[in-house]
């Protein structure tokens, strides 16, 4: 049956309803007249009603399997200590190992269950942009190579060479014997002719190339070599072409070293950014791995600094500064040392003479440096520089570490239960550093796992710091290297002694 509207209403329907309520109001049935009328209204709603079809419910969307999500994962504070002491003190920056572990300690940032302290130093090794110093090394060795086949290209040429040179004599028409004044003889070719012991001034010169002997045809290489070098003179003219030739060589190679020189720099400012996230990371996770009683200044420990001194002459003398403790076994050691010392100075003194008139060079200066790990250990490290003429001075140094309660001297075997085992590791980070800082201009002997490598040393505060000398792992120039390792490193840790353990508490 068809729904009908209000609109849609027959209009026979409407006209009888309207005649029906006419006759029934004017029958004398007017008393009935509003129940009749109700009924009425109640049959007209009903023919004329506005039907609506029924809302029709949205069929309901194909429900997915609800898959809870995953429960973030639990850090206990032990863990993040230990992941921290890897990461930090055990692992190479900028490399995958480094980046995978960080990854998986990011989450623990977030974990309600970190302490605080530990949560804010978590938060700065994931903020932090590991230096690649393996790159900048690759580009500096690079721009060495590029430097080096430059400048083999393109040697010096010194065309005044001979200037203030003296002539001893005259060998021929063109051919003069001179004296460097350096000392060394050489021949100079040139048909100018000059006095007896005249001074030579203002000459251009260019020296010829020496023949290069070749021992297997027979050439008499020693003979060859002892031959006095030969310069013959050239114009100004010609000497300013050399110059213009070797211009551009000149400028790339000081541009190669001025790169050379801002890589260096990278490098030390990438290396204490690195050192500067170490010793915060190690300043909070120190203590919770390895207990430790205060630690006082070293000047709480060190009574006064003696000096002991004595000038033989202007370039013969030794100044060296002595540290007292007051307590008689410790002051003794340090005493001997500096002895020792000076004993050196005194024999050499007695070879080469003392005064001007036959001076040499001889002079040792010691200075130290004191260090604190608790009120029961000090350090004490000597630096001396000695200088006996040569081409520069040389640099050595020596260590002391005491038990102030026994006032004995501790060695490595009194840190390390396992000492082998101890020097095994730190040859490791010592490489790990050196290729850090220096790269490949380090000597690998020189951190082998020996106790002599590693026996210079001082403990400050939690850490071990060695001192490597000039020479030992790398050359003069690089001059002197440490490496700072923590007693709670992950691999030294279960190595520790329990008399180091029991220093180190001490109150």
């Amino acid at each position: 049956m068809r729904t009908l509207h209000h609109n849609d209403a027959p209009a026979s329907v409407c006209a009888f309803s309207r005649a029906t309520l006419r006759t029934a109001l004017s029958a004398p049935l007017r008393a009935i007249a509003p129940a009749l009328l109700a009924c009425l209204l109640a049959c007209l709603l009903a023919a004329c009603a506005l039907e609506r079809p029924a809302p029709v419910a949205p069929a309901p969307a194909p429900t997915a399997e609800q898959t809870p999500a995953p429960a973030a994962p639990a850090f206990t504070n032990a863990q993040v200590l230990g992941a921290l002491n890897t990461l930090v003190n055990d692992t190479p920056p900028a490399s995958e190992a480094y980046d995978a572990k960080r990854a998986e300690l990011a989450p623990a940032a977030a974990a309600p269950e970190i302490a605080e302290d530990l949560r804010r130093v978590l938060t700065s090794v994931l903020a932090f942009d590991p230096p690649q110093l393996r790159q900048r090394w690759e580009s500096h060795e690079k721009a060495q190579e590029q430097a080096a086949s430059l400048y083999a290209a393109n040697p010096p040429v010194d065309t005044k060479a001979l200037e203030g040179a003296r002539v001893l004599r005259r060998l021929g028409p063109a051919l003069h014997l001179v004296r460097l004044r350096s000392g060394e003889t050489v021949f100079l070719a040139t048909p100018r002719k000059f006095k007896k012991n005249a001074r030579i001034k203002g000459l251009y010169v260019l020296e010829r190339q020496r023949p290069q002997p070749d021992a297997a045809k027979g050439d008499l290489v020693d003979e060859l070599a002892d031959q006095p070098r030969v310069f013959a003179e050239i114009s100004r003219q010609d000497a300013r072409e050399l110059e213009a030739r070797r211009a551009p060589a000149l400028a790339e190679l000081r541009r190669l070293q001025s790169q050379g020189d801002a890589l260096e720099r990278g490098v030390a400012a990438d290396l204490a950014r690195l050192d500067i996230l170490t010793r915060d990371v190690n300043a909070v996770i120190g203590p919770k791995l390895l207990p430790q009683g205060p630690r006082p200044a070293p000047t709480s420990l060190i009574r006064k600094v003696k000096r002991m001194a004595k000038s033989y002459s202007r370039e013969q003398y030794y100044r060296y500064a002595l540290p007292v403790t007051g307590l008689p076994q410790v002051d003794a050691s340090l005493k001997a040392f500096l002895d020792e010392r000076r004993a050196e100075v005194q024999d050499l003194l007695k070879s080469t003479g003392i005064g001007r008139g036959r001076a040499r060079a001889n002079v040792d200066r010691i200075a130290f440096t004191a260090h604190t790990a608790s009120p029961a250990l000090l350090s004490i490290r000597f630096e001396e520089m000695r200088d006996t003429g040569g081409a520069h001075p040389n640099t050595t140094y020596a260590t002391f570490v005491f038990d102030l309660r026994t006032q004995a001297q501790l060695k490595l075997a009194d840190i390390f239960t396992d000492t082998p085992a101890a020097l095994a590791v730190l040859s490791q980070l010592a490489e790990a550093r050196l290729t850090l800082a220096i790269d490949g201009l380090a000597f690998p002997e020189g951190y082998a796992p020996t106790p002599a490598n590693f026996s210079v040393f001082v403990l400050d505060g939690a850490d071990l710091v060695f001192t490597f000398p000039p020479y030992q792992v790398a050359s003069y120039a690089q001059g002197a290297q440490t490496l700072r390792v923590p007693l709670f490193h992950p691999r030294l840790a279960p190595l520790l002694t329990a008399k180091l353990k029991d220093a180190l508490a001490a109150q």
